[in-house]
């Protein structure tokens, strides 16, 4: 076999295994529109680099039928890839969103380690107590406003940098059981002044191709990471209609 063919079975090989983990992260743990907000795309381009680039190249190199160790060499590539895939794909699960939680006037999308473990072990509500694989769960994280000191503690964790309300699991409720509080918090595009006029438009044609008149939709924000993305709602049943990947504050 020349050095040609092997690195081209090698270059095979992990175009199938890159092809299988971007399936699993674009339909299954980073829907659209997660995936770009929350650095799938770069993080998918270093593994690619390592695991579809590196690799093959680095045969085409060594690769030598008369090179007395040549199966020890190619064995250690092998090991090397595969450490790299695993410690890639144990980022990417890590970082995948596993809750997208409805606080105060926004959504909030969280991942595995925006909560910490202290925290999911409070969790009483069976629904709660383990973190989605199959996309984020939509709930409320409501504030304990008869409870002052679980009030002020959530408060100075945030203010000291610490997880947030959207971050505690302890406080989640299924969304369908806050649509009532979730649609008085929905703003409304005649709010919006005339220089927010192409932000507008786009909700409106995004909403007419989901079939909703512009008098039915509303907007909130969704901040995920250091992005902020839009949801279009209906107004009257406070679903969400599709997330755009648009600053709703730009």
């Amino acid at each position: 076999m020349t050095r040609w063919k092997a690195a081209g079975m090698h270059l095979m090989i992990c175009g199938v295994i890159a092809l299988t983990v971007l399936i699993i992260m674009l339909f299954v743990w980073y829907p659209e529109p997660y995936f770009d907000a929350l650095g799938g795309k770069r993080l998918l381009m270093v593994l690619l680099g390592v695991d579809v680039t590196l690799g093959p190249l680095i045969t085409l190199i060594i690769y030598n039928q008369r090179k007395r160790y040549l199966k020890f060499d190619l064995a250690v590539v092998a090991f090397l890839q595969i450490s790299a895939l695993i410690y890639g794909i144990t980022v990417l699960f890590n970082a995948r969103p596993v809750y997208l939680v409805f606080t105060v006037d926004q959504f909030e999308v969280v991942r595995p380690k925006d909560i910490k473990q202290e925290e999911q072990a409070k969790v009483d509500d069976d629904r709660f107590k383990s973190l989605s694989v199959f996309g984020p769960k939509l709930v409320t994280a409501l504030r304990p406003d008869k409870d002052i000191e679980e009030m002020n503690r959530i408060l100075f964790s945030s203010l000291n940098g610490g997880p947030d309300l959207q971050a505690m699991p302890q406080h989640y409720v299924p969304y369908e059981e806050t649509t009532d509080l979730v649609r008085k918090k929905i703003k409304s595009l005649d709010d919006l002044p005339d220089f927010r006029s192409e932000f507008r438009e786009k909700v409106i044609e995004v909403a007419r191709k989901e079939g909703y008149e512009p008098e039915e939709v509303g907007y909130l924000p969704v901040r995920a990471g250091n992005t902020f993305l839009t949801a279009i709602m209906d107004k009257k049943d406070a679903d969400i209609i599709k997330m755009i990947a648009i600053d709703p504050w730009s």
